[in-house]
């Protein structure tokens, strides 16, 4: 079985390492905090002093954002130092499109191959990782996913192809700037109805016996925010503020996502970053409206899909294929 390097073991990327080593994998691992390794060596996993030292034939970094990842790939002893003709990096990091493309251009320059992707768990990664239950989108060449493809399907359960290494960067970015839009509608008409003395449990009921199931579904999931699922608020914060700075660059505005962003700036003013987000925002609504939002809340865990054979599925940009007809 192939080596893999790991460069990046937080809270995702621990248990993307357990999950790997449990199926079988040699895995060399690195992280700037050289205590994060120790579980994975007690593994069975090599320790690496450097991105460069971690690199392997296909090298997987798991970072914050851009500018670890860069550090990880661009900064001294690097992953570029390392890599060899076909080399293949995949980064699941928390990063942009504008990363991206320049991760691929810098790498397909040195007779590497990039792809980029993304991290969808409808739960804890503590629990969603280690079992394989959780989504990959991965984009990139096609041959280049192929040759990935058994790793992609010991990680996940489902794997969603994409032709370009950017687009599951733009496409995670588009789904936080939706959830946190339905986060901060769900408080905002919480309070609203509490104000006028209507418990939006009523609310929630109402919306399922009408058949607003879409409706009923967003505001049930800030009725669990309780139960610590999603992400912190910082990492919300992180992923607006590059789809506003993205924005700037296409010079479009983004008006509501600078408002929601701005809303979320004053949930990290009054120390709720490392909050799940929809729980931030129904704390950051209490003390705007003064409205005490407790009842509005369900004590209902999340059920899981028991793991079952991954699927694999191939998705075009219907605006590329518009564009390859009319030339």
């Amino acid at each position: 079985m192939k080596t893999v390097g790991l460069i990046g073991l937080g809270n995702a990327g621990k248990h993307i390492g357990q999950r790997l080593l449990e199926k079988g994998y040699s895995l060399k691992v690195y992280d700037i905090d050289p205590g994060a390794a120790e579980p994975l060596i007690q593994l069975g996993a090599s320790k690496a002093g450097s991105g460069e030292e971690a690199t392997s034939e296909i090298t997987i970094t798991v970072l914050p954002s851009a500018v670890e990842v860069k550090a990880a790939v661009f900064g001294a002893n690097g992953i570029l130092k390392g890599i060899r003709p076909n080399f293949i990096l995949i980064d699941l990091s928390g990063t942009d499109p504008g990363c991206a493309r320049e991760l691929d251009q810098s790498i397909t320059e040195r007779q590497g191959h990039f792809l980029g992707g993304t991290l969808h768990a409808s739960g804890a990664p503590a629990v969603i990782i280690p079992k394989g239950l959780l989504s990959i989108v991965i984009g990139g060449k096609r041959n280049t996913v192929e040759a990935c493809m058994n790793i992609l399907k010991d990680l996940a359960q489902k794997i969603i192809c994409l032709p370009e290494p950017w687009m599951p960067k733009a496409l995670k970015i588009a789904v936080i700037m939706f959830a946190m839009s339905n986060t901060i509608i769900s408080a905002e008409v919480c309070a609203w109805l509490l104000a006028q003395g209507i418990n939006p449990q009523l609310f929630l009921e109402l919306t399922k016996i009408t058949g607003s199931q879409s409706t009923a579904s967003r505001v049930e999931e800030f009725f669990k925010r309780g139960r610590s699922y999603g992400g912190a608020l910082s990492n919300s914060y992180k992923d607006l503020r590059q789809a506003l700075d993205s924005a700037a660059e296409l010079q479009i505005p983004l008006p509501f996502t600078a408002t929601a962003n701005q809303i979320q700036e004053m949930g990290r003013a009054q120390g709720f970053s490392r909050i799940n987000s929809p729980a931030a925002i129904g704390k950051l609504y209490e003390l705007l409206t003064g409205v005490d939002l407790s009842v509005a809340t369900l004590d209902k865990e999340r059920s899981f899909p028991e793991a079952k054979e991954p699927e694999v599925i191939y998705l075009e940009n219907p605006l590329a294929t518009q564009e390859r007809a009319r030339r």
